[in-house]
């Protein structure tokens, strides 16, 4: 699978950009913003294209239909932001946080995420086009009904997430913890690929748990 970059100028207008002054349907292009706090914005219909964001506070942000294109994010605090049916296209985040981050309904294409820690972050409904998540902490994440067929997640910590109802044929799991993830039932269709024998049988015992299967020795059985 093969994911495109963002596509960004080679130079790009400084700004540091007041959340005061961000309006409904706001449009920020070609800019690149360092320690820039944007905490608690509010703004539907906003527009960044062709952003770089370096060290940047989007924490607790409010983002309604937000429009994210060529676009990329290092170090930003994105944690208990709130991006509802956001449209995403060529993103890149790296060494970020997003611990608590909801994204329900958004769509993603052509999207990296690295080194960064989601705990708790909630994809509900959301649809992935060729999105990889690499080395991410996913604790607890939510991602009931939705659609992964086009997801890859490679050495990310998925335990306690939850994936009942999601649509997963044709997605990829690649040396990744499964510790008490939840709705593995219905993964039907996904590759899960592990280099250690020991994280694959901790695998088949997460979906044999996950789907109330008992596993048991014939010696500690009563059935006669």
């Amino acid at each position: 699978m093969k994911i495109a970059a963002p596509r960004l100028r080679a130079t790009l207008d400084s700004a540091s950009p007041d959340p005061d002054d961000i309006a409904d349907e706001e449009r920020l292009l070609d800019l690149a913003l360092e320690d820039v706090d944007l905490s608690d914005l509010e703004a539907e219909h906003l527009e960044l294209s062709g952003c770089r964001l370096t060290r940047c506070k989007l924490a607790g942000s409010d983002l309604d239909k937000l429009i994210l294109v060529d676009t990329e994010l290092t170090q930003c605090d994105i944690a208990n932001a709130r991006w509802s049916d956001a449209v995403v296209t060529r993103l890149a985040i790296t060494s970020s946080r997003l611990t608590g981050f909801a994204g329900p309904g958004m769509s993603l294409q052509h999207a990296t995420i690295r080194d960064s820690v989601l705990d708790f972050g909630s994809f509900r409904f959301a649809k992935f086009v060729k999105v990889e998540f690499s080395d991410c902490r996913l604790q607890n994440a939510d991602f009931v009904s939705a659609d992964l067929t086009g997801a890859v997640f490679r050495s990310c910590d998925l335990s306690g997430a939850e994936f009942s109802q999601v649509k997963a044929r044709g997605a990829v799991f690649v040396d990744c913890t499964w510790d008490g993830a939840k709705g593995l039932g219905s993964l039907a269709g996904a590759t899960v690929a592990a280099a250690s024998p020991i994280d694959t049988l901790a695998f088949t015992s997460a979906v044999t748990v996950a789907t109330g299967i008992t596993l048991a020795h014939p010696d500690d059985l009563d059935i006669r």
